[in-house]
Order: structure tokens, then sequence, then C-alpha cells
């Protein structure tokens, strides 16, 4: 039997898990995960599935921004994924069960827009439509023709040139502290 969850903090290291297994160990190099450094996964919105007690399927939000290039606005939006399932419970329905429960939560939680880097033919029972012919980037360029957004048609749309930016890079930066210094001393003749 499946049980789904809200993901709970000690659910963090099998999630770490099955993710290496279901993406291996170059996923970190995808241009999503750099939208995710330094900032936490909104376990609020996030989801996991069981099977007798195991870990199966994980399904996560993250914070982000996108940045209007032409205005120089920012827009707060919801990064979705990764969402994953064990290799050996995929083709039972997990994914969807995971997706449609997560865009419940975050819609309910006023989150209208929900951007993701993933393939058009999946996702878009669930809603989501090319970001394309928008010119929005991910970070280090990659990743453009597989991002896609989900939003109500009665939302502004996204800017026709922008990118996305993580929420860590638009945290306030502290003023640097001032050093006293000390007096000058007077030069010896």
């Amino acid at each position: 039997m499946i049980t789904f969850d809200q993901e709970r903090a000690f659910d963090s290291a099998q999630v770490e898990t099955l993710l290496d297994v279901a993406f291996g160990p170059d996923r970190f190099s995808k241009s999503s995960y750099s939208l995710r450094e330094n900032v936490a996964p909104l376990t609020h919105l996030s989801w996991v599935a069981r099977h007798e007690g195991r870990l199966v399927g994980t399904v996560r939000f993250w914070p982000i921004h996108v940045q209007d290039m032409i205005r120089g606005t920012k827009e707060q939006a919801l990064l979705l994924g990764p969402l994953a399932v064990a290799p050996d419970m995929q083709s039972h329905g997990i994914g969807g069960d995971l997706m449609r429960r997560a865009l419940a939560r975050a819609n309910a939680s006023g989150h209208d827009r929900i951007l993701l880097v993933g393939d058009h033919a999946y996702y878009s029972r669930f809603g989501f439509e090319h970001v394309l012919p928008r010119y929005i980037t991910m970070p280090g360029g990659k990743d453009a023709r597989r991002l896609l957004v989900r939003q109500p048609a009665t939302m502004a749309s996204l800017p026709a040139v922008g990118k996305i930016v993580s929420v860590a890079d638009a945290l306030p930066v502290p003023a640097a502290v001032a050093v006293p210094r000390a007096p000058a001393l007077p030069l010896c003749a």
C-alpha cells in the first residue's frame, strides 16, 4: 500500500538517497540545482510517498524569483522538483499522485506561478506549458527549451526577457562593518 505524507525533517537523508538513485551523481551539475544552493526546500509544500515504510517517491518546491530584464523587477515563484520515484516503483502512478497533491497544496497556499525543468510530454497533463517563446534563462544558460510554467490565465504573463534567480542571490547583503582606524601618528622629521 502506498501512503503519501508531507515531507518531514527526518526524511531528508532518504530523499537524497532516492535522488542519487534516480538522477545519478551528476545531478548537482544541472542548472536547477544552482537555484537550490543555500536555500532550503519548502517542506510544508513538499510530499513523499512510502511503500511499507520505505520512502519511494518525492517532490519538492523551492522559492525562486523571475527577474524581468527590461523592467528590472522581480516576481516570486516556485521551482518544482525534483520529482523522483524509486525505479522498482515506477509505472504505479506514484509520480502523478505526488504531482497532484503537491500542486494542490501549493495553489491552496497562494502560490500560482510554478516553474520546472522537464519534459513537456509528461508535465503538460498537470497544466504546464513551454516558457518559450519568451526568453527566460536559467543559470548558466542551460535548459531553456525544457523550462515549463504553470499559472492561471488571469495572472500576468512571464516577462518577454527574463532570468530565473535564486532567492539566496536576492537576499540583502549585510553592510560592511566599519573597523575603527588608529589615529594617525605624526611623522618624524
